[in-house]
């Protein structure tokens, strides 16, 4: 998996909140570490649980639950661009939010399931043999027959997404392994899974 720290999800094992879902946000205290509880009608309670007391789902995230309607490259540019919406999909290209299982992208993987939301809104995407990978939900990934693409550590200055995006200087690889560091217009640094392709223009 190459997924951030936040966006695995955990169940109590034991004690006082056994049972409920939450999401680690708090450093180790001691061997505890501070959670946060998934249940919505408190979303905001942090307390401290010893790890031992926690068990890690195989299944990290969030259903997405308003899957938005995906649109085309015109669309996008006249309307959805910066937006938010993030459902650009066409022929050979796809925002990670628009990917739906059975699709395949441009290296060969084939996306299993459809996709689920991380943390910070990142949308978590299950391949055949990465398992799960977090991505920014704005990056156009190329999909199967796309072949104006280049993988995240290949990005250099002056490089263009499909999206419009500009890339400003080289990427970097992360010390964290699977992870490239890339840098966008805007003062924009993301980190991307190195196994993702990002379609050009």
């Amino acid at each position: 998996m190459i997924i951030k720290p936040e966006s695995n999800i955990y169940k109590v094992l034991s004690g006082k909140y056994e049972g409920k879902l939450c999401v680690i946000r708090g450093k180790e205290k001691n061997r505890s570490v501070g959670i946060m509880f998934m249940d919505l009608s408190n979303p905001m309670q942090l307390v401290y649980i010893r790890k031992g007391r926690l068990a890690k789902l195989e299944t990290p995230g969030w259903p997405e639950i308003n899957r938005g309607v995906s649109y085309g490259l015109r669309e996008y540019f006249r309307h959805h661009k910066g937006a938010g919406v993030n459902m650009l999909r066409t022929t050979d290209i796809a925002q990670p939010q628009a990917l739906r299982a059975q699709d395949e992208i441009a290296n060969g993987e084939k996306v299993l399931e459809n996709p689920r939301i991380g943390c910070n809104s990142s949308v978590l995407i299950k391949l055949s043999n990465y398992n799960w990978v977090e991505v920014a939900p704005r990056l156009p990934i190329a999909l199967r027959g796309n072949v104006n693409f280049k993988f995240p550590i290949e990005l250099s200055e002056n490089d263009k997404l499909t999206t419009g995006c500009n890339v400003i200087r080289n990427s970097i690889s992360l010390t964290d392994v699977g992870w490239v560091r890339i840098f966008l217009d805007k003062n924009t640094c993301l980190d991307v899974p190195a196994c993702i392709p990002l379609a050009l223009e």
